[in-house]
């Protein structure tokens, strides 16, 4: 161990699986995390079961103030970034000034909050940090409805959890299907079935066209349903409508950036000394919202901190060099104990199928059931799983190695267990 320093902005997910990738045994002799949250890390996919009362802050906060002590990690929180200086290597906190010899930039994203008539209102929020819960919670006594705009994995979360906590609760939807990227119109259907069994108020097909306020609170919203308006009052709005990578602090720095932060396959920035990963990052053109290809970057970026700063570094020519490659990664959902599956290219149907798709079905509605495989020249192209979801890794793991599925197509949907190959 030298005596370098890594900085890393932001506390999130992205950075702390970086952290864990390095281990205790990290070629630095500081690592100097700036946060500009008031608590440290947890885990931001829980914090719809934190909502609802399902699980606790402190169990959805992965490390203790002695693990990141152990790793020679210092924490500063209540600390947001006002500049990068790539020139001299420091990163400033307002008038506190922090040196580096390698730099991630691991800010996250935020809601995208869409621009219409009212959305600027105080009780207007997004579903994406801790303060969000802390807002909910604070009103939740005094509320009598909540307007959740958006139905995909997070607006679907939002709504189970608000309406578990006995707050009547309208998931609005600008699609006819519900969490169309990730469920086709059977699956969403058996998904509206469960939010309305436990009291959701699902509107699809319907879009926000004004929040009406008074004294800037949003006290009604007026929705259009095929050319139709109708305005119901509401105490919140949650918007779960998409996320905007948080790139500006790259951009002010004069790193290249698009829609994120532009890297390469090693995670490196257009400076060298400067990283950058997670939902802020753009790689080939896509941005991240989901866990799996954020761990595949994180893995991929310990491995380059760990050849590049190395005291015993080996030749270029001789480190084993990982980079990052998009795959197709398995979508989860659980809904109040509905399991759901989806994996690549469900979305086709026998109206559009291509030449060489064939699609299985296999559908119990009564019991929340319903399996699609999607076949393009036998083999798996597209997966979704409601309610049994106990095979959804084999086939994906079938997707994923290419398996010509003919000798066991008679049983694939019935899983692995009726199958000979597996």
């Amino acid at each position: 161990m030298g005596n370098k320093i890594l900085v890393i902005i932001g506390n999130g997910m992205a950075s702390n699986r970086v952290l864990e990738e390095l281990g205790p045994e990290h070629p630095f002799a500081q690592i100097d995390i700036l946060s500009d949250e008031a608590i440290t890390h947890y885990n931001r996919i829980m914090l719809s079961p934190l909502l609802a009362k399902e699980t606790t802050l402190d169990a959805i906060t992965p490390h203790s103030g002695d693990w990141y002590s152990q790793h020679r990690i210092n924490i500063h929180l209540s600390c947001p970034v006002t500049g990068i200086d790539r020139k001299e290597k420091t990163v400033s906190c307002g008038d506190k000034i922090f040196a580096y010899d390698a730099l991630i930039i691991a800010t996250g994203s935020r809601s995208f909050i869409p621009n219409i008539p009212g959305s600027d209102a105080d009780n207007v929020i997004g579903f994406r940090t801790m303060t969000d819960v802390d807002v909910m919670e604070e009103r939740l006594q005094n509320m009598q409805h909540v307007t959740v705009i958006g139905a995909g994995l997070l607006g679907v979360e939002a709504a189970t959890g608000l309406q578990s906590r006995g707050v009547q609760t309208t998931l609005v939807h600008r699609n006819p299907v519900l969490m169309n990227r990730q469920l086709d119109a059977m699956a969403a259907g058996i998904l509206n079935t469960e939010l309305a069994q436990r009291g959701v108020d699902v509107r699809t097909a319907t879009s926000p066209v004004e929040l009406i306020k008074d004294s800037n609170q949003v006290t009604q919203i007026t929705l259009e349903h095929d050319g139709q308006r109708q305005t119901l009052d509401t105490d919140l709005i949650v918007f779960a409508t998409g996320i905007l990578p948080n790139k500006e602090i790259g951009e002010q720095a004069g790193l290249l950036c698009s829609r994120g932060i532009q890297v390469n396959a090693q995670m490196v920035t257009s400076d060298p000394a400067i990283f950058s990963l997670g939902e802020c990052c753009e790689f080939e053109g896509n941005t991240y919202g989901l866990v799996a290809p954020i761990w595949d970057q994180a893995k991929v970026l310990a491995n380059e901190l760990k050849n590049r700063y190395s005291d015993e570094s080996l030749p270029a020519d001789l480190q084993q060099v990982a980079s990052y490659e998009e795959k197709t990664h398995l979508t989860k959902l659980k809904v109040s104990g509905l399991d759901m599956h989806s994996i690549g290219r469900f979305d086709i149907d026998e109206f559009d199928a291509e030449e060489g798709i064939e699609i299985l079905r296999l559908s119990d509605i009564d019991d929340g059931i319903y399996k699609k495989l999607v076949l393009k020249n036998n083999r798996i192209i597209g997966v979704v799983c409601v309610g049994d979801v106990a095979d959804s890794f084999w086939y994906h793991q079938l997707m994923t190695e290419q398996t010509d599925i003919t000798p066991i197509r008679t049983t694939l949907l019935l899983g692995k267990a009726w199958s000979k190959a597996g």
